[in-house]
């Protein structure tokens, strides 16, 4: 799976399917250990009241250890 080397990070939000299969184990069954990059999901990514946007290009430090699990390392407003 050549497109897999030019994925930086992976993530997705809340899915359900009748089947009851998870998002998480179709991601997984689809990319087998093919991958060398961070996968993030958040069941409630966008879908609840305080909403925060995660801008597409910009530079961001993740660390799902921290109570904030990702920081802007640049401004993406121009």
């Amino acid at each position: 799976m050549e497109y897999l080397t030019k994925l930086k990070e992976c993530g997705f939000g809340n899915y359900q399917h009748e089947s009851n299969i998870s998002l998480e184990q179709i991601v997984l069954d689809t990319i087998e250990n093919d991958y060398q990059f961070p996968i993030i999901k958040s069941n409630n990514f966008g879908h609840i009241d305080t909403k925060t946007v995660i801008p597409i290009g910009t530079k961001a430090k993740i660390d799902t250890n921290q109570r904030q699990k990702i920081k802007l390392i640049e401004s993406c407003v121009v």
